[in-house]
């Protein structure tokens, strides 16, 4: 009776992860795509299934006997092409546990040391401990000899030793620690002469040698000479030439207040956005037409002068357009004259939809009827 366990090759006492690993070489090579046959996959499958369920003991082969036709034929055919194939498989299984067998023998016999690689380990350690018995040997030989030196040279006095000078520990004689005071003495006062010297300098300079020096100063750099004015005479005098001259200076004087006190316009601010409008400044009867933007500046057109960018300060800008000149400040705007280039002649906003002036979009929405009325107005 061919039993599932016969069939994958294993026993009832194999593990299961033997048990997978031995359908997945086996379905490895039967595979349909790699030269097997599609029945002898499908009873691998069905007898692993048996198997991990606890039913490899069931019989895997019923044999059926049909009557004698030419379908039987075929089915006895198929059965014994399967039996032979089964039979090539186990041979091939046992041969490869019967290899694998001997190469886990071989590791092992690799992996376990020979008698003469144990003998040659342990005649190393034995020399190993021999040099490290004899390194603690020499060592304390070693120390032993310095004590003796160190006792020795306590003994010995420098004294005694040619060309060295006399030990701490002897007595100096009264002459010797004289000379050593007056060699201390000398260099004091070197110090304090060092010192002293600047401070005299700089003393003798400030206080009773002042006079003297600035002499001699004086006598290398002579002051300049003098010149002095020529002496005038008024040989007659017209009282009508005075008060000419008095009403030219108070002609002056007025016209610089005027210009002092000349008027600065200032525009209105408008809510809306993108449309020319005619306006009159705050603090004078003088028109202008102005547009604003959707950023807050203004574009403005006075009787008198160019047109005018107001820059609203509270947003950024980068690099200035080379034909914006600055002019002045007023509350949060930043004034640019427009003398030439892009928006400075009536024209550019005549022709176009809108200008680009510092990166904000100004529209000519009804500025030539605005433009017309400023004319009249300026007239």
């Amino acid at each position: 009776m061919t039993t599932y366990f016969d069939i994958l090759g294993v026993k009832k006492n194999t593990p299961l992860a033997d048990v997978k690993r031995r359908y997945k070489l086996l379905s490895s090579r039967c595979h349909p795509d790699k030269g097997g046959s599609k029945s002898i996959m499908q009873m691998l499958s069905q007898a692993y299934e048996k198997v991990m369920t606890g039913h490899g003991h069931e019989e895997a082969v019923h044999v059926v006997y049909l009557k004698s036709n030419e379908q039987t034929v075929v089915w006895k055919k198929k059965c014994q092409q399967l039996e032979e194939q089964f039979t090539e498989l186990k041979q091939q299984n046992e041969e490869l546990e019967r290899k694998l067998k001997a190469a886990r023998e071989e590791l092992k016999q690799k992996a376990t040391p020979s008698d003469d690689e144990k003998n040659y380990k342990q005649m190393m350690e034995e020399d190993m401990q021999a040099l490290r018995r004899e390194n603690r040997r020499l060592q304390s030989k070693v120390d032993s000899l310095r004590l003796e030196k160190r006792s020795d040279s306590k003994e010995i006095t420098k004294s005694e030793l040619p060309g060295q000078l006399v030990a701490a520990s002897q007595k100096l004689t009264p002459a010797v620690a004289s000379q050593i005071k007056a060699i201390g003495r000398s260099r004091y006062w070197a110090r304090l002469a060092v010192l002293a010297i600047p401070i005299a300098l700089v003393w003798i300079a400030m206080g009773p040698g002042k006079e003297p020096l600035m002499n001699v100063w004086n006598s290398l750099n002579p002051p300049p000479q003098k010149v002095s004015k020529p002496s005038m005479r008024l040989l007659h005098h017209d009282p009508s030439e005075n008060e000419e001259d008095e009403n030219k200076k108070t002609a002056s004087t007025e016209n610089l207040q005027s210009a002092e006190k000349k008027i600065v316009p200032v525009i209105q601010l408008s809510n809306e956005v993108g449309i020319w409008q005619l306006m009159k400044f705050a603090n004078t009867s003088n028109y202008y037409i102005s547009v604003r933007s959707e950023k807050g500046s203004y574009v403005i057109k006075s009787c008198e002068g160019d047109f005018q960018y107001y820059k609203n300060t509270l947003q950024r800008s980068g690099r200035m357009a080379a034909n914006l000149i600055y002019a002045r400040d007023e509350r949060h705007f930043e004034i640019y004259d427009i003398p030439y280039g892009n928006g400075s002649f009536a024209h550019n906003w005549a022709k176009s939809k809108s200008l680009l002036i510092n990166n904000e979009y100004f529209p000519n929405n009804n500025f030539a009827s605005s433009y017309s009325n400023l004319q009249q107005h300026c007239q």
